[in-house]
C-alpha cells in the first residue's frame, strides 16, 4: 500500500472517531470533561467523594444548559409572545437568568467545573419548535408550556446542589435558584391559566 493511501486510511478513521465522539451534546461533553478531571485527581480521594463531586458538577452542568435555554426561549419570546404579560414575564425571566449565569460562571470557575458551551440537544429541539411557530395564543401558550417544564427540571438539580453544595456560596446560589425557579414556574401556570 502507498504511503499516501495508508496516511488516508489513518485520517479517515480519526475524522470518524472525532465524529462520533463531537456527536455528543453540550451538556454530555461538559459532564465528560468534569468527571475525568475529577478521575484524575489524587488518589487519595476516596471514590465516595469524588462520586459526590461528579454530582455537584452534573448538577452544575444542568442548571447551566437549563439557564441557557431559558434565557434563549425568552429571547424569543420576547420578540413573538402576542401577550404583553408574557412579553413581561420573558424579560423578568431573561433579567434573573442573566444575574444566575453570571453567580454560576464565577463557582464554576473556583470549583475548576467546565460549563457547557451552548444548549443541549433537548434544548435545542425547543429552541427550534419555538423559534418555527408563528406568534399569537398558541406560541404564547407554548413557551409557557416550555418554561414549566424547563423550571421543574432546574428546581430537581438546584435542590440536588443545595443538598450537596461542597461550600457555603454554593449553597446560597442553589437557594436562590429555588427561589428564581420556582417563581418563574408559578407565574408561567398562572399566564398559561390565564390564555387556556
Amino acid at each position: 500500500m502507498k504511503p499516501t493511501t495508508s496516511l488516508a486510511i489513518v485520517l479517515v478513521g480519526l475524522m470518524l472517531t472525532y465524529g462520533c465522539s463531537s456527536g455528543s451534546d453540550n451538556t454530555e461533553k461538559a459532564e465528560k470533561i468534569n468527571n475525568d478531571k475529577i478521575d484524575k485527581q489524587a488518589i487519595a480521594v476516596s471514590n465516595d467523594a469524588k462520586e459526590e463531586a461528579k454530582g455537584v458538577s452534573k448538577n452544575m452542568v444542568e442548571l447551566a444548559n437549563s439557564s441557557l435555554t431559558e434565557f434563549e426561549l425568552s429571547k424569543v419570546a420576547l420578540k413573538k409572545a402576542t401577550n404583553p404579560e408574557v412579553k413581561a414575564y420573558a424579560q423578568q425571566v431573561m433579567n434573573d437568568h442573566q444575574q444566575d449565569d453570571k453567580t454560576l460562571q464565577s463557582l464554576a470557575k473556583q470549583m475548576n467545573v467546565t460549563l457547557p458551551t451552548g444548549l443541549s440537544d433537548k434544548s435545542n429541539g425547543h429552541l427550534g419548535k419555538l423559534t418555527g411557530m408563528k406568534a399569537g395564543t398558541e406560541f404564547d401558550l407554548q413557551y409557557l408550556e416550555n418554561m414549566i417544564s424547563l423550571n421543574d427540571d432546574a428546581l430537581d438539580s438546584a435542590d440536588d446542589l443545595r443538598d450537596h453544595a461542597p461550600n457555603d456560596a454554593v449553597k446560597t446560589f442553589a437557594r436562590k435558584l429555588l427561589d428564581d425557579d420556582e417563581k418563574h414556574k408559578k407565574q408561567a401556570k398562572q399566564l398559561k391559566n390565564v390564555l387556556d
